[in-house]
């Protein structure tokens, strides 16, 4: 009797999720970041990191751990694909069923993953789940893993709220609250993908929350379980030279430098749409826009220049 051979086909086993870092310069942050990632007490993920373009040892600190652990890809751009050229290099490289955004400088708990997947395993109208934020502002040290003991935060919903109801309800939430801490949530890859922009402008990341909300509601796990670095972001001078560092340090173009807030209010008015632009977030934009035209043409024509 003849025995027919059978076919075996081997599948790669696709990660439950994906991590993104995208990063640059980041020698002071990046082994923290990668040492919170691989701590976690959920293992079954890929960590994808591109260097977009660094002159420190970023490059080189990414390589020591991609050859530790073989849950870690890294790539290395050529040149600088701008910020969110390099958010979307990672996550369209990214194979699993859920995405998250890692940045550099940030940290998180061990339990950051496990407890937000399984939120999201257990509730498919959910497209996304992060936990409740703290903010630090020095570079993390030994003595700051002491955070890790004392989850409960003092007050809830500070920084995140979840997002839940019929769109409209949730997009006036979303402003009234006036936070926008959703970038680094956990999401679901196809959902995410589609929300993606690519064009570079100032809080490009307002567009695809906003877009992820069309497709299901968000939790917020009520515990800190993320520390975001905030120590860069207080540097006033951003904002008083709001024209230079979008011009010089965001590449941004002239236009987009001489107008900042255009491109992202002509993208939001495109995803909301005019019934709910024009009722619930136009006096927010043009506020926005009136104070960075100020602050542009402050600048240009100060004696400082």
């Amino acid at each position: 009797m003849d025995i027919k051979e059978k076919k075996i086909v081997q599948v790669e086993k696709k990660p439950k999720l994906s991590i993104g870092v995208p990063v640059f310069n980041g020698e002071k942050f990046i082994r923290k970041c990668l040492d919170s990632l691989l701590k976690q007490t959920f293992y079954d993920f890929e960590i994808i990191i591109s260097d977009n373009f660094s002159t420190d040892l970023t490059g080189k600190i990414c390589q020591e751990y991609e050859k530790l652990d073989d849950r870690i890809s890294f790539f290395q751009q050529k040149s600088n694909i701008q910020m969110v050229g390099n958010f979307n290099f990672v996550l369209q490289h990214a194979k699993g069923k859920y995405f998250m955004w890692a940045a550099v400088d940030d940290v998180w708990h061990p339990e950051f993953i496990e407890k937000n997947i399984i939120f999201l395993e257990k509730n498919p109208n959910y497209i996304g789940s992060i936990s409740e934020i703290e903010f630090f502002y020095e570079l993390w040290k030994e003595k700051d893993f002491k955070k890790f003991n004392q989850t409960i935060p003092k007050k809830k919903y500070e920084y995140v709220h979840p997002l839940v109801g019929d769109y409209e309800k949730k997009i006036k939430f979303l402003y009234d609250f006036g936070k926008f801490e959703y970038l680094y949530a956990i999401y679901r890859t196809k959902y995410l993908k589609k929300s993606m922009v690519k064009r570079n402008f100032l809080t490009w990341e307002l567009p695809i929350i906003l877009k992820m909300l069309k497709y299901g509601d968000l939790n917020v796990e009520e515990e800190i379980l993320m520390y975001k670095y905030m120590g860069g972001k207080t540097n006033t001078n951003f904002y008083k030279k709001l024209f230079s560092t979008t011009k010089n340090y965001w590449k941004f173009g002239i236009l987009n430098s001489l107008f900042p807030f255009v491109p992202v209010t002509l993208n939001i008015l495109t995803v909301v749409g005019p019934k709910i632009f024009f009722k619930h977030l136009l006096k927010r934009y043009v506020k926005d826009n009136y104070r960075a035209q100020r602050l542009v043409i402050l600048e240009i024509f100060s004696r400082d220049n």
